[in-house]
């Protein structure tokens, strides 16, 4: 599926905000669906153990899941909320440490990994 540049970047900037609020220094890469689908998991493995994010996602089925129906499911204001984070990373670094191999693959070979698969 053709993914806007605007939507492209709005994904980025968010990937990017998210990978900062944990202490790396950002993240790079490509914008495809599958980069979505594991940004998703990255997110909610992070919702777990964060009071402060106050989003509400309905995961549709994983063929529905795209790039641009996950930057429209979170908003500007959760972006920025992300981005002044002042408690504890440790649920944001454990979801990097869990989903940033996969979020690489997915961005430079737009393929998906099994949980399993990669441990």
């Amino acid at each position: 599926m053709f993914v806007a540049v605007d939507e492209k970047e709005a994904l980025i900037e968010l990937i990017d905000t998210f990978y900062r609020s944990a202490g790396e220094s950002g993240w790079t890469g490509d914008i495809n669906d599958s980069v979505a689908k594991v940004f998703l998991q990255m997110l909610l493995e992070a919702q777990k153990g964060l009071k402060d994010y106050s989003w509400s996602i309905l995961v549709p089925e994983e063929k529905d899941i795209t790039a641009k129906w996950l930057i429209y499911q979170i908003d500007n204001y959760t972006i920025e909320k992300m981005g002044r984070m002042n408690q504890e990373t440790s649920c944001l670094e454990f979801a990097l440490e869990k989903w940033d191999d996969r979020l690489r693959l997915a961005s430079k070979y737009d393929v998906l990994l099994d949980e399993d698969e990669d441990d």
